[in-house]
């Protein structure tokens, strides 16, 4: 796939390819309805418990399936037709979503009701997850994949502005059955974009490809790479210690004083910044430089955080996290490239599970740590050691891998 001779890449050079445009709205669409879940659930389960460590538990309930199943998707989405195994995860997505609102409308949610509803979310959502990643290659050309890897990060982020401030309006005025609802509608959105691309896909080996020697070629791969894994390790600590969306509901009701409503507010604050830091790196286009800007941006994210922790201030804490979003995409975006553009298409599900391991298990983990450290100290604590431990990773990074530090992207092009 080739772009058009004669043009020239810009910010929205992606949208010229119609399967990823319908890709990129089918997304969009269906991360708005996950964060009315992401609100939703946190809320009512700090309404039926009163306790910051099962808000964490929500966490751990995601971590624990992501962790057993994120390499299994891995070697299905080089196994399969990609396409079609996410519309296979839609439809399931769907149902859980669905059996939510019907559960709170009935009024039968209880914590282990949501705690196992999450598990199945997780759970799906991790078969998806390397077949969603890997797809982003399939749809435009290399010349546009950077600027489209820019776009993937940013639909999320606009949907994490948009998703959590209306769901708290939603949550404060109908209650989270309605905010369930808005979910299961998502995922058929998501489910009829996917039915309409028509880009073609290699069918590959099918099952008789799933197997453990696949899965250690993947392996072997990330662990060899003189760049990607380090930057899979940092991303991990950095997850783990600097989560701070568990914190919010106790901020927000606790703290700050601002109730489900501003509740929405600080969940969107990070998002803003993660789409001004998508925007701006897509008007940007690639940067040779890509490890120090790396470093950079999570230096931003761990300096952010620990403001965040220290103020008493609304405004002042919608500013932290705004700062976290733009040093946090930065860093994943460039990271995303690197992921991209150093791995063959016939590696890139494996690889993308390994990255989603690293990557959605450590926020995961970290919102139960959060918790726990929380329901133990404060929360103003937790944020606080959190901060301090990924600048010391940034430290130990830049000091101990050179190369990591010296990266640039232009050496694969």
């Amino acid at each position: 796939m080739t772009s058009q001779p004669g043009t020239t890449p810009t910010l929205l050079s992606p949208l010229r390819h119609r399967d990823f445009r319908l890709f990129w709205t089918g997304l969009l669409l269906s991360s708005v309805g996950s964060q009315f879940t992401t609100v939703a659930m946190a809320w009512q389960i700090y309404e039926l418990t009163d306790s910051p460590l099962q808000i964490g538990l929500i966490g751990l309930a995601r971590a624990v399936p992501q962790i057993a199943i994120l390499l299994f998707g891995g070697l299905l989405a080089d196994a399969m037709n990609r396409r079609r195994l996410m519309m296979l995860t839609q439809a399931s997505l769907f149902g859980v979503s669905g059996a939510l609102a019907l559960l709170t409308l009935a009024g039968s949610a209880t914590p282990l009701r949501l705690y196992v509803a999450t598990m199945f979310l997780a759970l799906f959502s991790s078969l998806e997850a390397p077949s969603r990643q890997a797809f982003v290659s399939n749809l435009v050309p290399r010349e546009d994949l950077s600027r489209a890897l820019a776009m993937h990060s940013s639909q999320r982020q606009i949907a994490v502005i948009a998703g959590p401030s209306v769901a708290g309006l939603v949550l404060a005025f109908a209650g989270p059955a309605l905010c369930y609802a808005v979910d299961a509608v998502s995922w058929l959105i998501m489910f009829a974009a996917l039915a309409l691309i028509r880009t073609r896909l290699p069918e590959r080996g099918g099952w008789r490809t799933v197997s453990l020697n696949a899965l250690g070629a993947g392996l072997r791969f990330v662990w060899r790479h003189p760049v990607i894994f380090p930057l899979l390790v940092m991303d991990f600590g950095a997850n783990i210690f600097g989560t701070v969306r568990a914190l919010l509901p106790v901020f927000a009701r606790d703290i700050l004083l601002v109730g489900p409503e501003g509740l929405g507010v600080l969940y969107a604050a990070s998002a803003v910044g993660s789409l001004l830091g998508a925007v701006g790196f897509s008007l940007l286009g690639r940067t040779s430089r890509a490890g120090r800007w790396i470093l950079g941006g999570v230096t931003v994210y761990g300096v952010c955080v620990i403001l965040f922790a220290q103020s008493q201030s609304f405004w002042l804490s919608v500013i932290c996290l705004i700062g976290y979003g733009i040093g946090d995409t930065i860093s994943a975006i460039l990271r995303a490239t690197i992921n991209q553009l150093s791995t063959p298409d016939e590696l890139r599900g494996r690889m993308a599970s390994i990255h989603s391991l690293f990557t959605n298990s450590g926020p995961q983990l970290g919102q139960f740590q959060a918790g726990a450290l929380a329901a133990l100290f404060s929360a103003e604590i937790a944020a606080t050691s959190g901060g301090l431990i990924i600048l010391l990773i940034v430290v130990v990074l830049a000091l101990g891998f050179p190369k990591v530090r010296e990266y640039r992207i232009a050496e694969h092009r």
